[in-house]
């Protein structure tokens, strides 16, 4: 049987048909190996970080654009060849179409990466965790435990081992915002819309020592701080009768209360200011101040330093050597809201809500922002002791415990 031109046409046109399919393929795998590296590579670049760093990840609308002009124009040239035809604009428009296209794929992933990471790296930290009851609002911790107040009372946690709920105390009582434990003693004190109460170490019923609003308090070994809309008060542990007790009033309400026993001196913030106060008989006097220029929702502390979680604003650093004057040093903006912050030796972290908790060395200067641990979901409350960094996440009602230094 005779080999005819008809038998030949078909002959090239499968012939271009495979190369076309062949050049498609490769240039998919290509694509594949640039958007997903492969494993052994991806292990080997981890294996050889030590820790993350703030260099954000490649630009997807990049990426695509250029695999997506190479798949355009390998589509093109296949195009040409399987017409038959010598025309270049086939291949031109396909390419700048395949480019359209990748374009608009890598610019939508781009947007919803910056959306939820801010141009930061991710970080996936491991945490051991612990449900918890009703609606929880308010961490704290000392040495040995770590107290969640709520509307179900107060969860009693120990700091180290498993994360289960130990005690649960002051069941019943209503609105809870602030709790405060009282070391070495392990008083707690509460505090809610109608006043401070007090609760003795392990167990036993509270007692209603002063009326009003509490906005925030401090634990001492002897004391408990207690702002009271615009008043700090100094008020004995063991007391058991509402009162008015000895203390300073401020130019306006008082939202953070930190104390710094080292120093001897309570650190406040107000609408507007970041005040030192010391105690000078049974009372509270002003050492020092520094403008804050927004509300001060938070306070943490390591060695001269202060952080001030300020919402929208972000986080304000303090150099407080000298308390009557403290110096404002850094200011860190990346997150939508900075709902709290605590510090461990040389890490802060930030709770910021449902972006999750991002974390920033501040032993270089300028500081660098490590990560954001998404994962650990919508985070308004911190608090980090003996090298754990607990957080305290409202959407899944849990608290979750991570490594400080990981």
């Amino acid at each position: 049987m005779g080999w005819s031109a008809s038998d030949e046409h078909d002959a090239n046109v499968s012939w271009r048909a495979a190369t076309l399919r062949r050049r498609i393929i490769a240039c998919s795998v290509v694509a594949a190996m640039v958007v997903n590296p492969a494993p052994g590579l991806t292990a080997s670049a981890a294996a050889q970080a030590t820790e993350p760093t703030v260099a954000p990840r490649s630009s997807r609308t990049k990426i695509y654009t250029i695999l997506g002009a190479i798949l355009g124009g390998a589509i093109g040239l296949g195009i040409r060849h399987g017409s038959g035809g010598n025309s270049a604009s086939v291949i031109v428009g396909s390419t700048l179409v395949g480019a359209g296209i990748g374009f608009a794929f890598g610019h939508e992933a781009d947007r919803t990466y910056n959306s939820r990471y801010r141009g930061v790296v991710p970080l996936h930290l491991t945490s051991v965790n612990a449900h918890l009851e009703g609606e929880p609002v308010a961490l704290s911790a000392d040495d040995s435990l770590v107290a969640v107040g709520g509307s179900a009372g107060v969860e009693m946690l120990p700091l180290s081992g498993a994360m289960e709920a130990a005690v649960l105390r002051a069941r019943g009582l209503n609105s809870i915002m602030a709790v405060a434990l009282a070391p070495p003693t392990g008083w707690l004190a509460i505090g809610s819309p109608a006043g401070l109460y007090m609760f003795p170490p392990d167990i036993g019923p509270g007692a209603l020592v002063r009326s009003g609003d509490v906005s925030a308090i401090a634990g001492g070994q002897q004391h408990v701080f207690v702002a009271v809309n615009d008043r700090i008060e100094i008020a004995p542990l063991s007391d058991d009768t509402a009162r008015t007790w000895p203390g300073i009033t401020m130019a306006s309400p008082v939202h953070a209360l930190l104390l710094d026993p080292d120093h001897g001196l309570l650190w406040a913030t107000t609408d507007r200011n970041l005040i030192a106060l010391r105690t000078s008989s049974d009372s509270l006097v002003r050492v020092g101040e520094a403008p804050l220029g927004a509300v001060g929702l938070r306070l943490a502390q390591t060695g001269d330093t202060i952080a001030v979680a300020l919402g929208e604003r972000g986080v304000q650093l303090f150099d407080v050597t000298d308390p009557t004057s403290p110096r404002p040093v850094a200011t860190w903006t990346i997150a939508h809201f900075a709902y709290d912050v605590s510090i461990d030796k040389h890490r802060l972290f930030v709770a910021a809500g449902p972006e999750g908790v991002y974390v920033v060395d501040l032993s270089t200067t300028p500081m660098r922002t490590l990560g954001l641990a998404h994962e650990l979901g919508f985070a308004t409350a911190l608090a980090s002791r003996r090298g754990y960094t607990y957080i305290l996440d409202r959407r899944g009602v849990v608290l979750r415990r991570v490594l400080s230094d990981f």
